[in-house]
């Protein structure tokens, strides 16, 4: 920063203020510059409906920073600098009002445009006193005695216009453009048959520069400069932040909080800029679900993928690269081997495997046959067997090797005397149904003895490997029917044998003398797959 000598006993020069003044305006646009750069910015100027509320609305005072030559015109005796250029200070130190008018056509609306500029202004025009070498003690009025006025403050002014637009069909109307040498502001909105501006009429111009009002150092621990709210869609996020982004630079960032969640791929634009994809923190598309609404979103701009970077995402998914490495987070299906769910069918349905299934394990069993109906005869006791249980199988497929989704169906028990259901997994595995028991009590003291095993299921073994199976056996075989008066073990005459599981066979059943008994219906079966990836 330049300053002026002045030593002692030298003849003062109207240049030595003169230059002071001007290294003192250089040293601080500067300072200015270091902070703002070369962008032009405004401060304050807030518009606001008059109060009461009228067609009038007004600009509060505040500054503008823009670049602009050292001096378009003579400075006193110093030479106008039109080479040179500094970021300088525009201020107006009132507020400014504006009278707007409604269009007079129905259903048409107009645009005004607040725009704001800077000039140098020189002003305070006195008749100065000169020096008269002729006569020392009665000074000249003017340069040469002329009497002429001369300007003696050179201000760097703002200075707030108004343009109106054309009025257009609501909807339809469009904000002026704005004049050479001016930057936008603000733009209001007024509408047929308006009497009054309210400040839902008033709106930022796209991109208007303003700086924070409440200084820097509040802007920087509040993120204001950096934070917007999204007013786009789903997959499709836009927002303003203020002043507006001048270039796109690796490593920016930006905070929006979203107004929807996401669905799948999804692009982000700022300021009206070009919408470039947003990609997750391991550099790929996102696939839905990692944004929420009113989720906090920050976004970094990386030029060598030409998208934004998802580095935080309140409340929604955080998706992360292949882990290579013991301590990384670890993708869904990188834990191979590792129980995903486990599905229980109880009834026919659908299986569809979860996602990242890559092995299943299928556990299934048939319905239950059920217990034949009979009767004693007068002097005799006894009953029925139970029904057979249905079939196990236990067998591993790979999922790539079976068509999915499949078609499951779960066999029911069987009724008095009756097959239980086959199950099936699609056609992958079948395993028939437990037989009926197979008789009741026909003559005093035999025994009536079942078939001790029933057929197995298939499996397609081309497709899965068999873990375990099973045939359906009965609990028990023989019934041993004894002449009336004969204890037999039971307490109470009529009384089923117990059991209750899936796929269990009916509980056979215990008659007294001269009585009549019905069958049970067995027990459903069930199929449950265990998912691993």
């Amino acid at each position: 920063m330049d300053r002026q000598i002045v030593y002692p006993g030298s003849i003062p020069l109207e240049t030595d203020l003169l230059n002071t003044n001007k290294y003192a305006m250089i040293g601080l646009a500067k300072l200015a510059s270091a902070m703002m750069g070369t962008t032009t910015y405004l401060r304050g100027l807030t518009c606001t409906p008059s109060s009461p509320a009228s067609m009038v609305v007004n600009v509060a005072r505040g500054e503008i920073y823009s670049v602009q030559n050292v001096d378009n015109s003579a400075y006193s005796s110093l030479a106008a600098d039109t080479t040179n250029t500094i970021l300088k200070q525009g201020i107006v130190m009132s507020s400014t009002a504006f009278t707007l008018t409604a269009p007079t056509t129905a259903g048409q609306s107009i645009n005004y445009l607040i725009q704001v500029t800077y000039s140098d202004t020189d002003s305070g025009a006195t008749v100065l006193p000169y020096y008269n070498a002729a006569n020392p003690s009665v000074a000249y009025s003017g340069p040469n005695n002329s009497g002429a006025a001369q300007n003696t403050i050179r201000s760097g002014v703002c200075t707030v216009a108004l343009k109106a637009g054309v009025a257009a069909t609501t909807g339809t109307q469009t904000t002026p453009s704005v004049d050479t040498g001016y930057t936008a502001a603000w733009v209001i909105t007024v509408a047929q048959g308006a009497t009054t501006v309210t400040a839902a009429n008033i709106s930022t111009a796209a991109n208007a520069p303003f700086l924070p009002v409440a200084g820097m150092i509040a802007a920087v621990q509040q993120s204001t400069m950096t934070y917007a709210a999204d007013t786009g869609a789903a997959n499709a996020y836009v927002a303003q932040f203020v002043p507006a982004i001048p270039t796109l630079t690796d490593g920016m960032r930006f905070t929006f909080k979203a107004k929807v969640a996401n669905t799948g791929a999804s692009t982000f634009s700022a300021n009206g800029g070009s919408a470039y994809p947003l990609y997750s923190h391991a550099h790929q598309a996102l696939q839905g679900g990692e944004i929420i609404a009113n989720g906090l979103i920050e976004v970094e701009w990386n030029s060598s993928l030409t998208a934004w970077v998802l580095c935080g995402n309140s409340g929604g998914a955080l998706p992360v690269a292949a882990a290579t490495q013991p301590n990384h987070a670890m993708q869904f299906g990188q834990a191979t081997g590792r129980l995903l769910y486990v599905q229980i069918f109880v009834n026919n349905g659908q299986y569809t495997p979860t996602p990242g299934t890559k092995k299943i394990i299928v556990e299934a069993i048939s319905g239950g046959g059920g217990s034949r109906s009979g009767s004693t005869a007068s002097g005799q006791t006894g009953g029925s067997t139970p029904g057979y249980h249905g079939q196990y199988n236990k067998s591993q497929f790979d999922i790539s090797a079976i068509s999915t989704p499949l078609t499951v169906t779960v066999g029911s028990g069987g009724t008095a005397g009756n097959y239980g259901g086959a199950t099936y997994f699609g056609p992958y595995m079948s395993l028939d149904g437990g037989n009926p028991s197979d008789g009741t009590l026909s003559s005093a003291g035999s025994g009536v003895a079942g078939s001790a095993y029933h057929r197995i299921g298939a499996v397609n073994t081309s497709t899965g490997f068999i873990l375990s199976s099973s045939q359906g056996e009965t609990l028990s075989s023989p019934v041993i029917q004894v002449t009336a008066g004969t204890a037999c073990g039971f307490s109470a005459p009529n009384s089923p044998f117990p059991g209750g599981w899936q796929g269990r066979g009916a509980d056979g059943y215990y008659a007294s003398a001269g009585t009549s008994y019905t069958g049970k219906t067995g027990n459903p079966g069930m199929v449950i797959v265990w998912e691993y990836s």
